[in-house]
């Protein structure tokens, strides 16, 4: 449920304390379903079930949108941002220091209805990340793809990559900016999820920057998944919560909203300052026993919006945010 420290539509009530029913698919699980671009667009596709950069093919003239014939082809397209224009079609070369070394970063942007979600705010934070990096005379976007912007039939998620581009590790940028389409379900409509706190420190990036190198999220994910369990609670070496591996993370705890701290590592996620903004919440360096006195926890990115967390290191909790994702979809999704 939401504190009492909560502001305005979400101060807490005596009906809202009612306990969600932990289960449904994990964070990342998609529904398969094909997509399709608009219109007489030129895309790439990748070719479903590989990873071969050199598996990109073009097709001319694209089919219709789902649900109409033509087969599935994946979902996932992609594009190139060259000459101040996107281009569609892309690829990263092997030599590419994000290949070799994890060297780049990017920013997830929902697409709902058609319209990319909070895109100012992503592109702000990629340009704040390529500055702090000393990466500033690379050019960057200001705006997706047209097929990726306006009247994609399907819903999913946009990821905009700058990466360092060939040369040695510590050698100047010289690199692309890749935009890659997958066609998943997104919004508010998730069922609460089952989190553990894995012991296994990460080394968070700098800055919270979201970068290409997310080994360490994803073996914590796959560790959470073993045990039964949807998503995993990571710790910095320091013992300090960072956040949930794929996600921010929010607990209330001793009658107050928290959320680990920039300076713990946790990601500058866009939602994350949304929920900030509406919510009293205080950033702490938060240490793995703030877990056991949690009474409601939830998790937020682009993809879910803001998703509940119904158990926590397998002890059931009543977390009620309805109201928060009813201001979600009214202001943002809407």
């Amino acid at each position: 449920m939401v504190g009492d420290g909560a502001k305005g539509a979400f101060a807490k009530s005596a009906d809202e304390s009612a306990h969600r029913t932990v289960g449904g698919p994990p964070a990342s699980s998609e529904s398969g379903q094909d997509v399709r671009a608009p219109g007489n667009l030129r895309f790439s596709e990748m070719r479903p079930g590989t990873n071969d950069p050199n598996s990109v093919r073009r097709r001319e003239n694209p089919p219709g949108p789902t649900g109409q014939a033509g087969g599935s082809t994946g979902g996932t397209f992609a594009w190139e941002f060259s000459g101040g224009r996107w281009l569609t079609g892309a690829s990263v070369p092997l030599a590419d220091r994000a290949v070799r070394y994890g060297m780049s970063i990017f920013e997830t942007i929902t697409i709902f209805g058609g319209r990319a979600i909070l895109s100012g705010a992503h592109f702000e934070r990629l340009a704040c990340a390529a500055k702090e990096l000393g990466w500033s005379d690379c050019r960057l976007p200001d705006a997706l793809p047209e097929a990726a912007g306006c009247g994609l039939v399907a819903d999913g998620v946009v990821r905009i990559y700058l990466t360092a581009g060939p040369g040695g590790p510590s050698d100047p940028p010289d690199g692309s900016v890749f935009a890659l389409f997958e066609h998943c379900e997104v919004g508010t409509g998730f069922s609460p999820l089952r989190a553990v706190s894995i012991s296994a420190p990460v080394l968070p990036p700098p800055g919270g920057w979201k970068t290409g190198n997310y080994w360490q999220n994803i073996r914590a994910l796959g560790l959470a998944r073993s045990t039964g369990a949807d998503e995993a609670l990571v710790f910095n070496p320091a013992g300090a919560l960072v956040g949930a591996s794929m996600a921010n993370v929010f607990i209330e705890a001793d009658g107050a909203w928290m959320t680990p701290a920039r300076e713990s590592g946790a990601r500058d996620g866009v939602v994350r300052s949304w929920v900030m903004e509406r919510l009293a919440v205080e950033e702490v360096l938060a240490d793995p026993d703030v877990l056991s006195r949690a009474t409601a926890c939830f998790v937020t990115n682009s993809r879910v919006g803001i998703r509940p967390v119904g158990e926590l290191d397998g002890r059931p909790i009543a977390t009620d945010v309805r109201r928060l994702q009813q201001a979600y979809r009214e202001e943002v999704l809407a």
